[in-house]
């Protein structure tokens, strides 16, 4: 009969197996593509190296006259508009602020403008890509980058991944952390939309759980024996 450690390494395994069954459950993509635009277009803090399109309606009694404008906020924060008599300092404030802001500068030049302010391309920041990745690292953000896209500039998966539970952490603005967990199967089936990263989200690939029973071997079956076995680890790729 096996010995107690034996039968608790067993049954982890077994758990372990059955856990590579189960699948991760559905993310709320309607709330996942609403903070990704608020944050885009409110609480993203602009800075050196941010591209906008700018749009202006200087009159409500010729919609058709526009003036669309394509800038880049300067090293020292300021972009300069067309009819404006000076630069305005942006770098620092949000979309949404920059917005009131380009506003409140062609009121004085116009009577009724509309304006729109969409940030069209972000400057170099990152996202992190970990875990059963070929190159696990930071992953150069551009405004629409989604979790599958992260992952082939990765260089994709590993053999080991577990496809089914693929996890995005991301830190809240008060510091606090989320998990979601996305089912890259379901993703790549077009089952379920992709999922959209924001600058800083940490794309984590687990191992899947036939690679952590050959992990588990390997610490506890293999490295307490007194003679070596042959051939490669259980789970392990060469």
């Amino acid at each position: 009969m096996p010995s107690k450690p034996l039968r608790a390494l067993f049954a982890s395994l077994l758990a372990l197996w059955l856990a590579a069954c189960s699948s991760a459950p559905p993310f709320d993509a309607k709330a996942v593509a609403t903070e990704w635009a608020a944050f885009m277009q409110r609480d993203y803090i602009l800075r050196a190296g941010d591209r906008l399109a700018i749009r202006v309606v200087v009159s409500e009694a010729a919609p058709d006259v526009q003036d669309a404008q394509d800038v880049v906020v300067s090293p020292t924060g300021t972009i300069d508009l067309r009819r404006l008599p000076s630069s305005l300092t942006v770098g620092g404030r949000s979309v949404g602020a920059v917005r009131t802001m380009v506003l409140d500068a062609y009121k004085t030049q116009f009577n009724e403008p509309t304006i729109s302010v969409t940030l069209t391309e972000a400057a170099a920041q990152s996202v992190y890509v970990c875990g059963e990745v070929n190159t696990p690292g930071p992953v150069a953000y551009v405004p629409g980058l989604t979790m599958t896209q992260a992952i082939a500039s990765a260089g994709s998966f590993q053999i080991t991944v577990k496809h089914s539970d693929i996890r995005i952490l991301r830190i809240n603005p008060d510091g606090t952390q989320r998990t979601f967990r996305v089912n890259m199967s379901r993703v790549l089936l077009d089952e379920w939309p992709d999922f959209l990263l924001l600058p800083g989200d940490v794309v984590y690939a687990q191992t899947s759980a036939v690679a952590d029973v050959g992990n588990l071997v390997e610490l506890y079956v293999r490295r307490m024996l007194p003679f070596q076995l042959g051939g490669p680890a259980l789970g392990t790729v060469n």
